[in-house]
């Protein structure tokens, strides 16, 4: 019987090293809508964490004109929106970018993992607060939703 109880415990052990007990990885989303004059923009925030710690960002805007006076210069914006957003994939940071002029609809997205991505690309798109140290999941859930959005 205690030679049982022995084989068990080592059991039991080693089936939470295998596991890897601590390990826990959860996700975030996060979003928020604004609508202002003929223009309307939907934020979408998906943050990846590992023990705690962010390890991805992945960020989409879009961005949908409504009023006529805008649409009839949808080429300027898109314009505008390709010179700030130039599409690219690399060191960690993939940006995308869709013109559904049909629609007047532009979307951004733009996808960083933070264990590859340097600190300067990840600070060319305001993603840098996302490496410091001690930003917990439930601390990132409360400043996103201080700043309007809504999380879960």
């Amino acid at each position: 019987m205690v030679r049982g109880l022995k084989l068990f415990g080592i059991l039991a052990v080693s089936v939470l090293f295998i596991t890897g007990c601590g390990n826990s990885e959860k996700t975030l989303t996060c979003t928020m809508s604004e609508e202002d004059d003929g223009l309307s923009m939907e934020q979408t925030v998906d943050l990846s964490f590992s023990d705690d710690k962010v390890t991805n960002v992945k960020m989409s805007i879009d961005t949908k004109i409504t009023d006529s006076t805008y649409q009839e210069n949808w080429d300027m914006f898109v314009s505008m929106m390709e010179s700030q957003y130039e599409e690219s994939s690399a060191n960690g940071i993939k940006v995308t970018t869709e013109n559904d002029s049909d629609n007047y609809t532009y979307t951004i997205t733009v996808d960083a993992n933070l264990e590859e991505a340097s600190e300067d690309d990840l600070s060319n798109y305001g993603l840098d607060a996302f490496t410091e140290e001690g930003i917990t999941y439930e601390e990132t859930k409360q400043e996103a939703e201080d700043a309007g959005y809504t999380c879960k």
